[in-house]
């Protein structure tokens, strides 16, 4: 898998509504990077072949 870059962050910061300071993305880089590196290693048979399932909540829901 290839390693989240300082802009990815950002980008994904920004969708999620989360500010980043520039003097903390270096850390928050090599935390997910390293997440993901761990997460990739897990290899559970059988779990790639399952589809994703959409999580769909209603207005009422969310604001609870």
């Amino acid at each position: 898998m290839q390693e989240l870059t300082n802009d990815d962050i950002r980008a994904l910061a920004k969708a999620a509504n989360l500010n980043i300071d520039d003097p903390e993305l270096t850390d928050v880089n090599y935390s997910l990077n390293a997440m993901l590196e761990a997460m990739d290693a897990i290899d559970v048979p059988g779990v790639n072949a399952v589809e994703p399932l959409a999580i769909i909540t209603s207005n009422t829901e969310a604001s609870q």
